[in-house]
């Protein structure tokens, strides 16, 4: 097997193993958190969402202000997928402030901005295929009005230790926000489902590529979306409740049912249509 560091990852316009794109110790987006970045799928050798990615890393790169190279990262996809043989892997695009020459945390204006694209094999999300979910109501997820959770960062913290705080035998957490109402996990968002309509949290989370797939399929499907504020009585008492990720798609819990089981096999048909799938 190989060393997750050799596989050809891509930085600054060179081709060079993943061990070796950075960031500095000295550089903003290691010591401020001063990056963004994204996660796109690729199925049996097919970018799953392209455009719905490459909008969102752009939108997250335009809100934390930092510029994107001209470059063609379609292009990029391709050679990292053709020189390190994967055909179902995650793409990740990063973007994040490096460190002036006068070493001052306070000369953003002179920092170069550095860009990096790597490839390395899928994992799943949960131990099974159905997840275990541990609602933590003491951990609090950082609110909207402090950097804008739709937009994809670094600042993993309250979701980190939501994970550390887990009890044994739970997979994952749930965070609340300040309200006490439900919002997403470390890397997923939550949906439930109540007398055949879904519910998503409209706030405090991230604007979920796969959450928006769900979206689709609940339209074609004639099943109620909503996204609004979700209570913890109301997740609690949920008829189903399932997650979604770029690690697992359409994720069932232990409370998951039918309507769950729909949005999986969909979701899985969906994969290969057009619409979502871009060729490498």
């Amino acid at each position: 097997m190989t060393n997750v560091l050799d596989l050809i990852a891509y930085k600054n316009g060179e081709y060079k193993p993943l061990g070796e794109i950075g960031p500095s110790v000295l550089d903003f987006g290691f010591i401020h958190c001063d990056a963004t970045y994204d996660v796109m799928p690729i199925y049996k050798g097919k970018a799953f969402c392209y455009e719905r990615h490459l909008e969102r890393f752009q939108n997250s790169a335009k809100r934390y202000g930092l510029e994107l190279p001209n470059v063609d990262p379609l292009e990029i996809i391709k050679e990292l997928k053709k020189v390190n043989d994967i055909d179902n892997a995650f793409v990740w695009f990063l973007l994040w402030r490096g460190h002036p020459p006068s070493g001052n945390p306070r000369d953003i204006e002179n920092c170069p901005v550095n860009f990096a694209m790597y490839i390395k094999p899928s994992y799943p999300i949960g131990k099974t295929s159905i997840v275990s979910l541990y609602l933590d109501e003491n951990t609090k997820r950082v609110n909207d009005d402090y950097y804008g959770q739709e937009f994809k960062n670094m600042a993993w913290l309250d979701l980190t230790m939501s994970q550390r705080n887990k009890p044994e035998g739970y997979d994952t957490t749930v965070l609340v926000d300040t309200n006490g109402n439900i919002t997403e996990g470390p890397g997923f968002n939550v949906g439930i489902v109540k007398n055949g309509c879904i519910y998503t949290a409209d706030k405090n989370v991230l604007k979920g590529i796969t959450m928006s797939v769900v979206q689709d399929i609940a339209i074609s499907r004639n099943i109620p979306f909503v996204k609004r504020p979700i209570t913890k009585t109301e997740f609690i008492n949920a008829d189903e409740v399932f997650i979604a990720s770029s690690s697992g798609g359409v994720t069932a819990t232990k409370t998951s049912g039918p309507v769950t089981e729909l949005l999986i096999k969909e979701y899985d048909y969906v994969l290969n249509l057009p619409a979502y799938s871009t060729d490498l």
